[in-house]
This record gives C-alpha cells, sequence and structure tokens, in this order.
C-alpha cells in the first residue's frame, strides 16, 4: 500500500513520502518517474532512455512516412496504433513509452495490398540476425496467422546506429489470435483521425475508439499466459490507461455504444476497475465503470487467461501480484502441464 499511496501522491502532483523510482523504473513508468523532482540513477536512466525513444521515434516515422502516403492515396484504411502515437496522446509526449516499433491497424481484406505496399519501400518479413534480416520460413508465417491477430513483422534496415531496424507490425484485429469474438474492423477504421508525429501526418483512431483499442491490448497483457510469464503484471498498463482518461476524458455514451458494438464491454471495465484500484480516483472513473458493469464484466475481475477454458483465479491479491519481488517464480508454479506447452510454443514461434 505504501507503494501505491507514493503513485497516486505523483499522479496528484505531489512528491511522494517513500522512494519509489527504482519500482517505476522497473515497470516502465517513465512519465512518473520525470514527475520526481529528486534526481538519481533511476530517474537520469530514465530520461537517457526517453531521449533515445524519440531518436528512435524520429528515425521510424521518416521511413515509414511514405507508407502512410502509399495508404492514403490507394484509400487504403489505416491507424497506426500504441507505441509514439499513444505515448503523443497519454503523456503528451511521443518518447515518455518505450517501443521498438510501428504497429499499423488494417483491414486483412486489404492485406495484400499493404504487403506489396511494404515491399516496395524495402520491407523484408522476417527477423534480424548477425547477417541482416532473414525472411520467415513458411512455417512461421503460418503459425503467426493462425495464432495471433499480427502478421509476422516487417523489417527494413537504416542508416541509423541509434536505429538500425525498422519494424511494422501489422494488427488485423483489435482483439487477440485466442478470440472467438472478432472486431468489425469497417467499424474500427470508421473510427480515425489525422495526427502528426514528428513531421510524420498519419491516421490514428479517434479518442474513443482509441481507448478501447488501449483496453484490449493492456487486457491481453495482463491476462495472456505467455506474456504474464515474460513481463509479469507491469504498473505501466494501468499508468497508460489512467493517465488516457485523465488527458483525453473519452465520451461516455460513444465509448459504451462502441464498447457494446465490439462486444467489449467487459474487457474496458476490466481495465478502467483496476486503473481505479492504483490510482483510487472515483471522481474521474466511477461515472465509467457505472455505466460499464455487467456481470461478466465483475466475473473477469480477479482472473487471468485469456481463453475461457485455461481462465483461472488468482490466488493473491491485486497489489501483492503486481508488486511481487519473483512474479515469474510464483506465477510458475499457478500453470498446468498445458498451459506450459503453450507457453513454450508461444516462445518457439512468437
Amino acid at each position: 500500500m505504501d507503494i501505491l499511496n507514493a503513485v497516486r501522491a505523483l499522479a496528484q502532483g505531489k512528491q511522494p513520502a517513500a522512494d519509489i523510482s527504482d519500482i517505476l523504473y522497473e515497470h516502465g513508468c517513465f512519465y512518473l518517474l520525470s514527475m520526481l523532482k529528486a534526481e538519481n540513477r533511476y530517474t537520469k536512466a530514465a530520461q537517457t532512455q526517453a531521449v533515445l525513444n524519440r531518436i528512435s521515434v524520429r528515425e521510424r516515422y521518416a521511413v515509414c512516412r511514405p507508407l502512410f502516403q502509399a495508404f492514403d492515396d490507394a484509400g487504403i484504411p489505416y491507424a497506426v496504433v500504441k507505441g509514439a502515437v499513444l505515448s503523443q496522446a497519454v503523456y503528451g509526449d511521443c518518447g515518455l513509452r518505450a517501443s521498438g516499433d510501428i504497429d499499423l491497424l488494417m483491414d486483412r481484406r486489404d492485406i495484400d495490398e499493404v504487403e506489396a505496399v511494404l515491399a516496395g519501400n524495402g520491407f523484408i518479413q522476417g527477423r534480424v540476425t548477425d547477417e541482416g534480416v532473414v525472411p520467415f520460413t513458411r512455417k512461421e508465417l503460418l503459425f503467426q496467422t493462425a495464432l495471433s491477430h499480427q502478421t509476422a513483422p516487417f523489417i527494413k534496415r537504416t542508416t541509423n546506429p541509434l536505429c538500425p531496424y525498422v519494424n511494422v507490425d501489422i494488427n488485423l484485429d483489435i482483439l487477440w489470435g485466442e478470440s472467438r469474438v472478432k472486431g468489425d474492423m469497417g467499424l474500427v477504421l470508421s473510427a480515425t483521425e489525422p495526427a502528426e508525429i514528428c513531421g510524420a501526418p498519419l491516421r490514428k483512431l479517434s479518442c474513443e475508439m482509441e481507448l478501447i483499442a488501449l483496453c484490449l491490448h493492456h487486457y491481453k497483457d495482463a491476462n495472456s499466459l505467455f506474456l504474464l510469464m515474460q513481463n509479469g503484471l507491469r504498473l505501466s498498463l494501468f499508468c497508460d490507461i489512467y493517465f488516457y482518461m485523465k488527458r483525453c476524458r473519452p465520451d461516455l455514451h460513444v465509448l459504451g455504444t462502441l464498447c457494446r458494438q465490439l462486444q467489449v464491454t467487459a474487457y474496458v471495465y476490466y481495465c478502467l476497475y483496476y486503473a481505479n484500484r492504483v490510482f483510487d480516483d472515483d471522481a474521474l472513473l466511477s461515472p465509467y465503470l457505472s455505466a460499464l458493469e455487467t456481470e461478466r464484466a465483475i466475473g473477469l475481475l480477479d482472473t487471468y487467461g485469456l481463453e475461457e477454458a485455461e481462465r483461472k483465479k488468482w490466488d493473491m491479491d491485486f497489489e501483492e501480484r503486481l508488486f511481487h519481488p519473483d512474479f515469474a517464480g510464483y506465477f510458475r508454479t499457478c500453470l498446468t502441464p498445458s498451459d506450459i506447452n503453450k507457453i513454450q510454443a508461444n516462445s518457439r514461434f512468437m
């Protein structure tokens, strides 16, 4: 609770009594770190990382600017999501969220034309090795398509030593690969607006749709067995959601309507609920929670797992698992042999 009290103090513009800079750095909360007045090795490391982030963002968006123009010229609906676009929306600074790629949200029906644009601009669907970019095998491409909402990444080499490669991920759904419900991408991509990052004009999602996409992405991160094993439960997930709500103030009626149309109300509720558990801001979040509360939404709380068959109840309180000193060790004891096999398969191919 001392940690959360310190986080809440920072969010309210106050300096916390406890030094939590090491925890904020570990959880990737660079915005909260930037609010600390006392400098130490963690705040300085975060400042350095933010500078490097901005350099990489400028390079990525300069390389991808012709892609955005080509999509516009061809009338291909798209939106840039996550990464620098989200950092700009949430924190007012494109460098305060660490990211290693550019994520595009596209309609599956446009994928052939999209891949042709990427190939025509020098992108290769593969992985980075000591020998450069090596194309994926057909098996790897098929696995990625079958079990993910993304295509395998497209990569282009640059001449910038601080950002030697630009990685573009094509997201074909706002939901994860295992989801039985698929997003209506026509609806999603009808809700876009113009934006600009580092001088590159682009399309991004509208406020309410951007919040939905953010919540779905973070719900996946907080519930995927593979991602929990790999990254643990991170405070930055709930920082992103809370500060998005605080800065952007999505329209509640529009948000509720879109959630119902996309059948994602429970997932958005889950994310807003836990953002409120962290920041304790009923004045901001209670109206949204009251409007979005459903029996299914309540049922998802204190559980993990993306598929119904693998969903389990946590046996540890939220705050304790959020700041557990050995979350991976604890989480390993929660897994079944089937869970472990799934994680190992994801490790080999993702």
